[in-house]
C-alpha cells in the first residue's frame, strides 16, 4: 500500500525554478534527481555517514516512476524512502514523491529502483556485504 505512514525515511526537496519546464510544472526529468537526493540520505542516514557517499559500490539498475500529480514552484514536497527487498546482489527501493498541502499528502510521484551492488574495479556486479544487508533490515524493522 501507497502511504506515507509506512515509510521510516523522508527528505524535504526544495523545488528550484531551473526544475520547470515551459508548461510550469517540474519536469520528468528532475523527479530523478529527487529520488537520487533522497536514496542518498536514505544510505547516509543508516550507515551513519556524515558525507554523500556509500560504503559499498553501487549501480542503479533500473528506475520506473508513475506521475501522478503535478508538482509546482512553491509546492512543498517531501520523498519517501525503504527498501522492499534484499536479494543477494541487489536491493528494491520503494519511494512516494508526495506534496504537503493543506496538512494533507498528495502523491505526486511512486518509484521503484534496483540497486545493484558494483565492483567498478573489475566492472562486475557483486554480493552485498552481510554487515550492509543488516543495518539496512535493522533500519526497517525499527520503530
Amino acid at each position: 500500500m501507497y502511504k506515507a505512514d509506512n515509510y521510516k525515511h523522508k527528505i524535504p526537496i526544495t523545488v528550484r525554478f531551473s526544475d520547470l519546464d515551459a508548461m510550469g510544472h517540474v519536469n520528468n526529468a528532475a523527479y530523478l534527481t529527487y529520488l537520487e537526493e533522497a536514496r542518498i540520505s536514505y544510505y547516509n542516514d543508516i550507515f551513519k555517514l556524515a558525507k554523500r557517499s556509500m560504503p559499498f559500490g553501487a549501480v542503479i539498475a533500473r528506475i520506473e516512476i508513475d506521475y501522478i500529480h503535478q508538482i509546482q514552484l512553491g509546492d512543498e514536497v517531501e520523498v519517501f524512502t525503504r527498501c522492499i527487498k534484499i536479494g543477494n546482489k541487489s536491493s528494491d527501493l520503494d519511494n512516494l514523491i508526495v506534496i504537503k498541502k493543506d496538512h494533507k499528502n498528495i502523491i505526486a510521484a511512486r518509484s521503484s529502483t534496483k540497486v545493484v551492488a558494483f565492483d567498478y574495479t573489475r566492472g562486475i556486479s557483486i554480493l552485498i556485504p552481510d554487515e550492509i544487508k543488516e543495518l539496512i533490515k535493522e533500519f526497517e524493522k525499527s520503530p
